[in-house]
């Protein structure tokens, strides 16, 4: 079982504001200063994102020791890329 969480899921908890355009594009406020990335917020994840949490450990109960359950949310390198690029795709 896999579930996998949009990539996004954790910035708006880290301060980073995004929209979504009717036509599915994404535009994120980028982050290229010294300046721009001390207003970063540190996140607990727990706190920010804890229906993650809630969705594997619900699936966990679902599935018991039937089968491995892994969770996606988002890759460290991927998401600054997107951040400092301001924008998911090129």
């Amino acid at each position: 079982v896999i579930l996998f969480s949009d990539i996004l899921t954790p910035l708006p908890a880290m301060g980073v504001d995004f929209d979504i355009s009717e036509g599915g594009k994404i535009k994120i406020q980028p982050v290229r200063t010294r300046e721009d990335s001390a207003e970063l917020k540190r996140i607990d994840v727990e706190t920010a994102c804890p229906f993650v949490g809630k969705a594997l450990n619900d699936l966990r109960r679902e599935v018991g020791n039937s089968a491995t359950v892994l969770g996606f949310v988002a890759m460290p390198f991927t998401l600054a890329s997107y951040v400092v690029e301001g924008q998911t795709g090129l």
